[in-house]
């Protein structure tokens, strides 16, 4: 008697060679284990559109069987892009999502540009396209007569959310419309529309596989003042009572995805950091580029522990006062 096993192992095995980056149809924009992955726009001529459609056929046989409930349940072992998500749910990309989905990129040019004065930098709304072997291939104007627009300190946003939209969107249009179409056949657009990306990941890939005692042989502590300390002992009475959507949650917060790298904690690179926020009675702020958790001051454990809760249930950035 099968009870589905066989079923489970097809999906699980699929899943793995259609979003592994070494098999390019999907990839991560670093090389690092941690990183998330997109469609692959530079992708070998053998993988061809056709093979995204399939892909959104398999992820949409997944949604469906899920929501069979029971033994049914089909989840998709992959760690997709925050942007990739939000296209799925029909959200239009701006630059904050390179923070989650390319840190390197975030910060080597995007917070650069954010925390400095532009008008010397003789940048303009175009981006450079190079092959794999570092050569230049084109020049895309980012807006209509982006090559001789310059940019100034009160357009750089406007730049960047244009720099997003064309990095994470615009340049894989076919392959994010075939995944779509692939997708929408089994699950219609208005159904996933309700759903935030954050949602979608845990309802696609599901909550993962957590020990509390993995997660406090490998972090980083970035403070030791004794109020410091006092909030670190709140942390982890608090994670020692989470739930395991609840700590799924905290990964997504902190980190970017629900899902830990193979091996655990101590495979996420940069360890996961614990650091004293200059506040006192904010919520939780995180750096998802550097996997930092900045917890400030509370009066009260109760205080705590409710400001913890709602920055990781509602938070996809930062906050100010609760």
């Amino acid at each position: 008697v099968d009870w589905g096993g066989l079923r489970r192992e097809w999906f699980q095995l699929v899943c793995a060679a259609l979003f592994d980056p070494k098999n390019q149809l999907f990839k991560g924009f670093s090389d690092n284990q941690q990183a998330l992955v997109h469609p692959n726009a530079k992708r070998p001529p053998t993988l061809k559109l056709k093979h995204y459609e399939f892909a959104g056929r398999v992820v949409g046989k997944c949604l469906y069987e899920s929501a069979l409930g029971g033994g049914y349940r089909q989840l998709v072992r992959a760690r997709f892009t925050r942007s990739f998500l939000a296209q799925l749910i029909g959200l239009r990309v701006h630059y904050k999502y390179f923070e989650q989905d390319d840190p390197d990129l975030y910060l080597s040019k995007v917070k650069y540009i954010l925390d400095h004065d532009v008008e010397d930098m003789e940048l303009f709304f175009v981006e450079e396209d190079y092959d794999h072997l570092g050569q230049l291939t084109k020049l895309v104007e980012l807006i209509p007569g982006g090559a001789a627009t310059r940019v100034h300190n009160t357009s750089k946003h406007q730049y960047l959310d244009a720099l997003a939209q064309y990095r994470l969107a615009t340049s894989l249009k076919e392959e994010i419309e075939c995944f779509l179409r692939g997708l929408n056949d089994l699950i219609p657009d208005n159904l996933l529309s309700i759903f935030d990306e954050n949602e979608l990941e845990l309802l696609l890939c599901g909550t993962g596989e957590y020990s509390v005692a993995d997660f406090r042989t490998n972090h980083i502590l970035n403070g030791s003042s004794p109020e410091f300390r006092r909030v670190l002992d709140w942390f982890w009475t608090a994670v020692s009572n989470f739930t395991v959507e609840e700590m799924a949650r905290l990964l997504q917060f902190t980190t970017g995805s629900s899902q830990l790298p193979p091996g655990g904690f101590k495979e996420l690179s940069p360890r996961f950091q614990l650091t004293p926020a200059p506040t006192f009675g904010n919520l939780p702020t995180a750096h998802t580029c550097f996997n930092q958790l900045c917890l400030p001051d509370y009066e009260s454990y109760e205080q705590f522990e409710k400001a913890l809760l709602l920055a990781i249930s509602e938070g996809t950035e930062g906050f100010g006062m609760i």
